[in-house]
């Protein structure tokens, strides 16, 4: 299977990197390992720590999903989601607001949801858990941070290690935000040969181009209703001149993967 993938992903030109590994018991099995610690933007998978530190904060009692919270007109921001077309009077739950910045990619909410717990402890807590790439270095649609060379920032081995972690519940609310990445809108890339009913608990990132697609597989289940492992699937690329025939692509790879789990 890495020799297809990697075959595929040189169609492309511009970086890439994919990582698939089976999660079973607590050490993850690699399957496909293809630049897995080189650098890209994160673009909206920097979302996914920004999730993780709210549920921290959760677990430790500082923050709680049914607080409600307003848009501050600092956080409003155009480009995906819906917050900066509705009105400011209304007001969203702690929840509502990570639904909206997983399953449609709302920057606003994302904006307020990184105000909220703060960029440094997003950071301090990625170094814990191992992912010692990825940084978050500035808000969504701060174009004047980007031009001064500060962007967000992961590898496809980071985001392989942050859903295994979820996959095996060693970070806090981890049955909730699989539920929340569960609703993901975008079904084009990975799962775009896949349809909507085989559970794929993910987030996607796009950026001129940059596409990615990083998530959890729970294949259905078959002999019995015997258990079936998990996939972790990670996609990252950047440097992208054709991003249809990159979404494209990211497609193709998903359906090899699906129909080819042990090669």
């Amino acid at each position: 299977m890495q020799q297809t993938i990697e075959q595929e992903l040189a169609r492309l030109g511009g970086r890439s990197a994919c990582v698939v590994t089976r999660v079973e018991g607590v050490a993850p099995e690699a399957l496909v390992m293809i630049n897995a610690d080189q650098l890209f933007p994160a673009a909206s998978l920097a979302k996914l720590p920004i999730l993780v530190e709210v549920a921290r904060q959760v677990s430790e009692g500082k923050l709680a999903w049914p607080t409600r919270y307003t848009l501050p007109k600092g956080a409003r921001v155009p480009s995906s989601g819906v917050l900066a077309d509705l009105s400011p009077d209304l007001t969203w739950s702690l929840h509502d607001l990570a639904c909206l910045m997983i399953t449609i990619s709302d920057n606003s909410a994302a904006n307020v949801l990184l105000d909220l717990v703060g960029m440094d402890a997003v950071n301090a807590t990625m170094r814990k858990l191992g992912l010692n790439a990825t940084s978050i270095e500035r808000r969504f649609m701060d174009f004047m941070a980007r031009q001064q060379g500060r962007d967000n920032w992961t590898t496809a081995g980071d985001m392989a290690r942050l859903f295994a972690l979820l996959c095996t519940h060693t970070v806090p609310e981890s049955e909730r935000m699989i539920a929340i990445l569960l609703r993901q809108n975008d079904y084009m890339l990975l799962p775009g040969y896949w349809g909507e009913d085989l559970p794929f608990a993910h987030k996607t990132g796009d950026l001129v181009g940059v596409s990615h697609d990083a998530g959890l597989l729970f294949p259905p289940r078959t002999n019995n209703d015997a258990d079936v492992a998990s996939l972790v699937v990670v996609v990252l690329t950047s440097e992208q001149e054709d991003q249809p025939f990159t979404r494209y692509t990211l497609a193709r790879i998903g359906r090899l993967i699906y129909h080819q789990p042990d090669a």
